[in-house]
């Protein structure tokens, strides 16, 4: 596994999770020594295009990569809810956090800023991809909605089309950062 050297020692049992991001930015190329699992979820596998990336995927796949879903979706989207994420999220994204929040001992490789934000809030392990220059988020970001005309907020601005008070247009607007650390 060429660049995650970082994640964890061999003889650490944990379940690595993969997201589109991690099999697309050409560092994990190989199954890992050691006790680890390697999950990607059918979404995220079917996320995969052609060419060399489903070739790699292919051959993961027939070195131990295993295919497995989450038994429920509900709480990766209530999560989601909690950082006004969800609507910004794709169903592959959400398999990923679900998968996540159902393994005992995860750890989620991807460079998604927004599945990253969900997984800080729910503390759960993750290291950037590499795809993007190996960044990730330092703080939870929570999300409500602005209104261009009169400047109100409103938390659940996904649901309305427009400014319940003036009409003018809702923009997504990030809300104070609270550190997680």
């Amino acid at each position: 596994m060429k660049g995650f050297s970082n994640i964890a020692p061999s003889n650490i049992i944990m379940d690595l999770i993969l997201d589109a991001s991690a099999l697309l930015s050409g560092k994990f190329t190989s199954m890992p020594p050691g006790n680890q699992r390697v999950l990607i979820t059918s979404l995220v596998r079917d996320e995969i295009g052609k060419g060399a990336p489903k070739k790699l995927l292919e051959r993961l796949i027939d070195a131990g990569l295993k295919v497995l879903d989450p038994v429920d979706l509900k709480p990766a989207e209530d999560a989601a809810t909690s950082t006004g994420d969800l609507p910004s999220l794709s169903k592959p994204d959400i398999s990923v956090i679900a998968l996540a929040i159902e393994t005992d001992d995860p750890m989620v490789l991807t460079d998604d800023f927004r599945v990253q934000n969900v997984l800080k809030k729910l503390k759960i392990p993750f290291e950037p991809a590499g795809e993007i220059g190996d960044r990730a988020i330092k703080e939870v970001w929570t999300w409500s909605f602005r209104c261009r005309g009169c400047g109100r907020y409103f938390d659940d601005g996904d649901k309305l089309p427009d400014c319940p008070i003036c009409g003018s247009e809702l923009k997504r607007s990030r809300k104070k950062p609270r550190s997680v650390e």
